[in-house]
């Protein structure tokens, strides 16, 4: 019997609270894993990601919840994480409530360094499931080495939370086209499966478009089309680990 998958990008209204029975509908449909948005529990109107850092307890312990309810796999979107003065990008993972691992962005935006978000500094791999789950987030898939470096680790599927602003009067093959250069070539540096999810409405007041995503080395297996960019929605497909070149 072929080792399968159920995974779902769940695309999302930044800061917004998902009602539980949604992911008991998600189980009900037999959904193994699911990925939120980068910083999708900040409220939209604040002024910098830094101000959240207390609500960290509050938002594990609503992705905890929600793990619960889906009886799997949560990848929690990303929060601030405060240690020894530094503050992180860091996405969290809960199994059937449990939590088993956390990865801190390693390469954040200028305007997050700005704001004070500090660099991670290693690569996490996670076993869910029976597969190797792989972590990256946003702006870490512009750099060669992110996907050089965890595939050393040899994961399965990389889950990358993600917020990517609107970009006005860009056309929809250029879209596409990045899309290939840089995921599906991502899935085939790392022979792994990518779930690309993103936040939509507005993040400290900069608009988002929804371009979630999900690859494989082979190309693109399903996507976001341009119409419902702005619009919430979920992305959900059964991955064959078999398939995969190991």
């Amino acid at each position: 019997m072929a080792h399968t998958i159920r995974v779902a990008a769940l695309q999302k209204r930044m800061g917004g609270v998902i009602p539980t029975a949604e992911f008991e509908s998600l189980r009900q449909k037999g959904v193994d894993l699911v990925c939120l948005p980068e910083y999708y529990f900040v409220p939209s109107k604040v002024r910098s990601q830094i101000e959240t850092a207390a609500l960290k307890k509050a938002i594990l312990k609503r992705i905890q919840l929600y793990s619960n309810q889906l009886v799997g796999v949560v990848v929690g979107g990303t929060l601030i994480e405060e240690e020894y003065g530094r503050y992180y990008n860091t996405c969290p993972v809960f199994d059937c409530g449990k939590f088993v691992g956390s990865y801190r962005k390693m390469f954040p935006t200028p305007r997050e360094r700005e704001k004070g978000i500090s660099s991670g500094t290693s690569h996490t791999v996670v076993e869910v499931r029976g597969i190797r789950l792989g972590l990256l987030i946003c702006a870490d898939v512009l750099y060669s080495a992110s996907f050089n470096k965890i595939r050393e680790l040899q994961p399965h599927l990389i889950a990358i939370p993600t917020t990517s602003p609107l970009q006005p009067g860009e056309p929809a093959i250029e879209k596409q086209r990045r899309d290939n250069e840089i995921f599906v070539n991502g899935s085939r540096t790392t022979g792994a499966y990518i779930l690309k999810t993103c936040g939509v409405g507005y993040f400290m007041r900069e608009r988002l478009q929804g371009r979630s995503l999900i690859t494989a080395p082979w190309g693109v297996l399903k996507g976001i089309s341009p119409r419902s960019e702005m619009l919430e929605a979920t992305l959900m497909e059964d991955l064959n680990i078999d398939l995969l070149n190991r």
